[in-house]
This record gives C-alpha cells, sequence and structure tokens, in this order.
C-alpha cells in the first residue's frame, strides 16, 4: 500500500467506515511510516470520543444550523427597534421649544450720559435635550444558550483527548505493534516419566522427530506456544529433532544430553534447529 493510499483510509478510520481488511492494511503501513504513525495515534483519541455511546449523535445536532430560531431572532430585534425609533420621535415632537432669553437695554438720561450704551448681544439660546431611549437588550432564546454550551463542552472533550493521546501510542496501536513483533525462533523439550517426548515451539515452523532413525512424528507445521506431546518408542536409545522455518533440514545434529531444556536458532536469521538427544545413560 501506498503512503497516498494509507492517508485516504486514514479519513475513515475515526468513523469506522472501512472494513477490517482496510484496517488491517493501515495499520501495517502505520508501522513502517513514523509520520503516519504519528497521524493514526492522533485519530485514535478522536475514535474513542466518537465511539461514547450517543456522542454522535450530540455532535451531530449541535453542529446542525438552527434556522428557524435565528429567523426568529431577527424578527425579534428588527421589531424592537423599530419600536424603539417610533418612541424616540414621538418624544422629540412633543417637547416644547424652549423660551428665548432676552438681554434689556437701559438708556442713561440724556444731559449726563455721554453716550448710548452699546446693546449687549443677546444670550444664548439653551435648548431642552430629549431625553436618551433606553438601550434595547436582545436576549437569545434559553435552547441557543444551552446548544452553544453543549458545543463547547464537546470541543474541549475533543481538544483534550488529542492532547492526551499525543505522546502516547494508543492501546490498539500498541497491541497490533506487540503482534507484529519478530519472535524468536527457538523450542523448549521435556522427557517426562511416562514416556513422552513434549516440545512447545517459540515460533511457528515444521518440527519433525525420529527414533533410533525410525520416523515418529513426520514433519508437519507447528504453531507457536503451541505444546506437541509425542509417545517415545520402548526401544529408543535416542531422539532426532530437526525444526525449522522451511521443511527439508538437513545437516549433523547438535548432541544433547539433558532430558529437558530450550533450544535456539543454529543457524540466524534462517530459523534452523537439529539436536539429537540421548535418551539411556549408558549411551551418553
Amino acid at each position: 500500500m501506498t503512503p497516498e493510499d494509507a492517508r485516504k483510509l486514514l479519513g475513515g478510520y475515526a468513523t469506522g467506515s472501512f472494513t477490517e481488511a482496510e484496517r488491517k492494511a493501515l495499520f501495517e503501513a502505520a508501522l513502517e511510516d513514523q509520520e503516519l504513525f504519528d497521524e493514526l495515534a492522533g485519530e485514535q483519541a478522536l475514535k474513542e470520543v466518537l465511539d461514547e455511546p450517543g456522542a454522535r449523535q450530540r455532535l451531530i445536532t449541535a453542529l446542525e444550523p438552527p434556522r428557524k430560531h435565528r429567523v426568529w431572532l431577527w424578527v425579534t430585534a428588527a421589531g424592537t427597534l423599530a419600536i424603539a425609533i417610533v418612541i424616540g420621535i414621538v418624544v422629540s415632537q412633543r417637547t416644547p421649544p424652549p423660551p428665548q432669553q432676552l438681554a434689556q437695554v437701559l438708556k442713561s438720561p440724556e444731559p449726563v450720559a455721554p453716550a448710548p450704551a452699546a446693546e449687549p448681544a443677546p444670550g444664548p439660546l439653551k435648548r431642552k435635550v430629549a431625553p436618551a431611549a433606553p438601550p434595547v437588550t436582545l436576549s437569545a432564546p434559553a435552547s441557543e444558550l444551552q446548544k452553544a454550551e453543549t458545543e463547547n463542552k464537546l470541543a474541549d472533550r475533543i481538544q483534550e483527548a488529542q492532547s492526551a493521546a499525543a505522546p502516547q501510542e494508543s492501546g490498539a496501536i500498541r497491541q497490533f505493534a506487540a503482534a507484529r513483533a519478530p519472535s524468536v525462533f527457538a523450542f523448549s523439550y521435556t522427557v517426562s516419566a511416562d514416556g513422552f517426548l513434549e516440545i512447545v515451539p517459540a515460533a511457528p515452523g515444521f518440527l519433525s522427530v525420529t527414533a533410533n532413525d525410525a520416523i515418529i512424528l513426520p514433519s508437519r507445521a507447528v504453531n507457536a506456544a503451541t505444546p506437541i506431546r509425542i509417545p517415545i518408542p520402548s526401544a529408543a536409545t535416542n531422539l532426532v529433532i530437526a525444526f525449522s522455518r522451511t521443511q527439508g533440514t538437513t545437516g549433523t545434529p547438535e548432541r544433547r544430553d539433558e532430558t529437558s531444556g530450550t533450544v535456539t536458532d543454529q543457524d540466524p536469521p534462517n530459523g534452523r534447529i537439529l539436536i539429537q538427544l540421548f535418551l539411556i545413560p549408558g549411551t551418553r
């Protein structure tokens, strides 16, 4: 999968709108691309919020544009403003004009006054100013306030979840990475007192066992951590155990005298183990 295809799938991860195969392919691509891995970790936080019961419906309801309430709010505001304007016009028309103040001119007696006193200029006219109309307060409906509060709370939760997920990997990605981690190619064996050989592979591969050159377990595929119990023939003096990633292990087996133990890869990293286990103390 190319990085462009992986980022196309990334958009549907939080909403869960792709198949399990696409999800697995996206995780595999994230393990090889650190930038894609970081983006996927951020999307995981959003996915956990959206997976909460009822979270998606609340988010859709909060983001839906309240058309009817907005129309009603504008109509109410326009009507209130028109009423305020009409009241202001009526008050200004009913206010009586202010009285004019005129100064009187006193004349001195003709023989005494050398010249008539200059007529003073009329005083300034005082005009009564109409009281200002009270401010109009437009209150939004209670439902609008509740929706706005719900949107803010949801946005805060999403931001907190994204900031908490930034410094650490999400649980799902860590589990997937652990499952993809390479395992050690090895197996443990035990010869029990009841005459059985028990083998527990640490990795998947092909296992075969022979006793005195006689095949007692033909080569077959085995899974990791799955115990295999094989009955040991009573006349067997040694066992040859072959375990490899592919069929057809050849070579000289490595000698083992212990009746239990763990054997790791003898030809790393090819994955090949071949041992000869001696059972009777006299043959050791």
